[in-house]
């Protein structure tokens, strides 16, 4: 917003220097609540004179907390010349200020004026605070007697523009009570007037209870069905949160929960489950009792032997961990223990629970034990000893189970699975043929396995494989282009040959093809059929290294064959120039061009361009219509660049002022290949329409009193 001060001519008797000047001062108090971090408050700062005019006090604001500290502080004045002044605390600013003056002091400041503006402060706390509106008398007393007025005013107060507002919260299902294990419904509402609602959050007795999303954006709800045991109390608390990360207060309500009544204990057999065992099997009996109420003073695990006998008599599995009080706690108890079942008959297992009425029993299963398992047994029924290579030989194991539940004999070739006879009963055989090239061992194992899962003992036997007789094969050697290889051959089976492959000057060996692979060389081929080899070669290659001094990049290395043309291109950051090549390559082109005949090394080097400054004297304020010559000019040479922003225009180094307000011209010079930027610079001034002030007498009495009568008209003529 553009201020305006109109300059005023005031006639004054002289007064004595002894004058006396006294301050009196006071302030009203205004409430006010505050619902956003950044808060603004529309103010004026009003001066009054009933004569002369003296030294006036500024005007003041403060803003306190609800506990009567200082949180922000506004103190404003405004003076001829320079318009308004102000002290600021607390992260304050004052923006769309506005000012006139109708009369001023000897120092400048007002005596008849007036100060528009709005005071914005950050990083408040959302709730209740007080606004002081100070107020000043102040007196000058000598020859002429005057009194000034200062008096601050807030008229308005609102989040400021663009702030986030924090959400609120309310409870809309709150009970007061539920009965003990009843079902009751809590939930909140969040709302956010700027729409920017995300969660609505509850909790219960401090942990998480119901968190739900932001609804439509303004209104959003979250609850949850929740029940508990009596007698308590439950405390349930909420918050809402927005997109900006505001949140609400925190609201709390109390659930009272009646004391329960007596509910008999539930007992459930966890394990075993009905089942047939072998003796001497150990199972876990677990078993798991509740009681609503909290009340289980015993908690048993209760097994009947084939005899009748039960533990809970005496005879055997007596006290921890079959019998006792409650694992855990009154409501909730997880006995468990493990149990060897001995003798072959029926087990009868169940489990049980008291509290005050009695005792209550789960269901009862049974556990069956039958004799234990014996294992089967397995032996050879073909032992081949030796034979010829080649030769088919056959290779069998019998096994049998006294139980009669064989189920399988399996035999296996050097740890292979070699054969494998599914069987039923009490005997059973496997077997297969083979053909092996010698000279070898073969090592033979067998194995018998009941339907229980019981194995026999792992018998074995070698079978020994004579050695064939002594095969020729052909290796043929090739060498593709760029090198030689050595002559190939008739070797016998077995043999190792040494192949190798000789490069000419221009190439390097690559590695074979053909029936044999891979870059070793010379290479030993075992030779064990016929066999073709193939011996390659490559043109050699050469490494090129680049790298940059700094300030800029150079185009990557590599590895490249004998004669190839590369290009290497240098390229400067924002802040260097490229200097020339370094290394295995010189001049000033950032382009290269590198035949690769042998290993190159090439650096790109890069100096820091030259910074540089704009000079542009201060321009006075000015008259519309005046032409300003402008002197800006580079440290470098450089052209400057002018933007103008107000009511004026430039054009050939000269400024036209084309109308009365503020002016700004800012000089920039973007740099170049040599120069860095220049720092922008901006002159700030005001082109004025000159005006006259006249005086028209009127007739008047002056009395011997030192008073001014009246005040004296004046009137502003535009200057013709």
């Amino acid at each position: 917003m553009k201020s305006f001060v109109l300059p005023f001519l005031f006639l004054a008797t002289v007064v004595s220097s002894s004058a006396l000047t006294s301050t009196q001062t006071g302030y009203a108090t205004q409430a006010v609540t505050v619902s956003s971090p950044n808060f603004s408050f529309d103010f004026a700062i009003d001066w009054s004179c009933d004569d002369y005019p003296a030294s006036s006090a500024p005007g003041r604001i403060e803003l306190r907390d609800d506990g009567g500290n200082l949180v922000a502080r506004l103190s404003a004045s405004v003076y001829r010349g320079t318009g308004p002044s102000y002290s600021l605390s607390g992260g304050s600013s004052v923006t769309n200020d506005s000012f006139w003056m109708f009369r001023y002091a000897a120092d400048g400041t007002p005596a008849d004026g007036s100060l528009q503006g709005t005071w914005n402060v950050t990083g408040l706390a959302p709730g209740s605070y007080t606004l002081r509106l100070y107020g000043y008398s102040t007196n000058d007393i000598g020859r002429h007697a005057t009194t000034v007025w200062t008096n601050a005013s807030v008229s308005s107060s609102y989040p400021t523009s663009g702030q986030n507002r924090a959400p609120t919260i309310d409870w809309i299902s709150a009970p007061a009570g539920a009965a003990n294990g009843a079902g009751y419904y809590v939930a909140a509402q969040g709302h956010d007037a700027d729409g920017n609602l995300t969660q609505v959050n509850l909790w219960k007795n401090g942990q998480p209870f119901a968190f739900a999303g932001g609804g439509n954006g303004t209104d959003g709800d979250s609850g949850n069905w929740t029940s508990d045991s009596g007698p308590q109390f439950v405390t349930f608390t909420a918050q809402a949160v927005d997109a900006a990360g505001e949140t609400s207060s925190i609201i709390t309500h109390t659930v009272t929960i009646s004391a329960p009544t007596n509910n008999p204990p539930t007992v459930t057999l966890l394990s075993p489950g009905g089942q047939t065992v072998t003796a001497g099997t150990t199972l876990t009996v677990s078993s798991h009792a509740t009681d609503p109420d909290g009340n289980i003073t015993s908690h048993n695990l209760d097994i009947q032997r084939p005899d009748g006998a039960w533990n809970y008599e005496g005879g055997f599995a007596t006290g921890e961990p079959y019998q006792g009080g409650p694992v855990g706690s009154g409501g909730d108890s997880t006995r468990s223990a493990a149990f060897t079942f001995t003798e072959v008959g029926t087990y009868h297992v169940r489990s049980a629970a008291a509290d005050s009425s009695g005792w209550h029993h789960s269901a009862t299963v049974d556990v069956t034990v039958v004799p234990a398992n014996q294992p089967p047994t397995v032996a050879w029924t073909s032992t081949p000893g030796t034979v010829s290579s080649g030769q088919t030989y056959s290779i069998a194991a019998h096994g049998h189970d006294s139980d009669g539940n064989l189920s399988q004999v399996q035999i296996w070739k050097n740890g292979a699975p070699f054969s494998t006879a599914a069987v039923s009963g009490t005997d059973g055989d496997a077997s297969a043929s083979s053909s092996d090239t010698g000279p070898t061992t073969i090592t033979y194992t067998a194995q018998a396995v009941d339907s229980a899962g019981a194995v026999s003992a792992t018998i074995s036997q070698t079978v020994t494989i004579n050695a064939p007789p002594p095969v020729q094969y052909t290796l043929m050697t090739i060498a593709a282009a760029g090198g030689t290889v050595s002559a190939g051959g008739t070797f016998t089976s077995g043999t190792t040959v040494s192949v190798a492959a000789v490069p000419d000057a221009t190439h390097d060996f690559a590695g074979w093809s053909g029936d044999a692979g891979g870059s070793t060389n010379p290479l030993g081929i075992l030779m064990d059929r016929n066999k073709t080899v193939q011996a390659n070669f490559t043109p050699r290659t050469f490494a090129l290294i680049t790298s940059a001094s700094g300030g800029g990049g150079v185009s990557p290395g590599g590895t490249y064959p004998y004669g190839t043309v590369v290009t290497v291109t240098a390229t400067p950051d924002a802040t260097h120039r490229f200097n020339g090549w370094a290394g295995d390559v010189s001049g000033m082109t950032p382009s290269v061009t590198l035949t690769v005949t042998r290993a190159l090394a090439v650096q790109a080097v890069f100096d820091l361009k030259a910074a540089q400054t704009i000079t542009f004297p201060a321009i006075a304020d000015q008259n519309v219509g005046a032409g300003v010559p402008l002197n800006i000019t580079s440290s470098s040479g450089l052209p400057v660049t002018v933007t103008v922003t107000g009511p004026a225009s430039y054009a050939a180094g000269v400024l036209t002022l084309t109308g009365p307000g503020a002016v700004s011209v800012q000089a920039t010079q973007a740099g170049d290949g040599t120069y860095l930027a220049a720092a922008p610079v901006t002159r700030s001034f005001n082109s004025a329409a000159p005006v006259v002030l006249r005086y028209r007498a009127t007739g008047r009495t002056i009395l011997q009193t030192g008073r001014t009568a009246e005040s004296i008209p004046y009137v502003i003529q535009p200057n013709p």
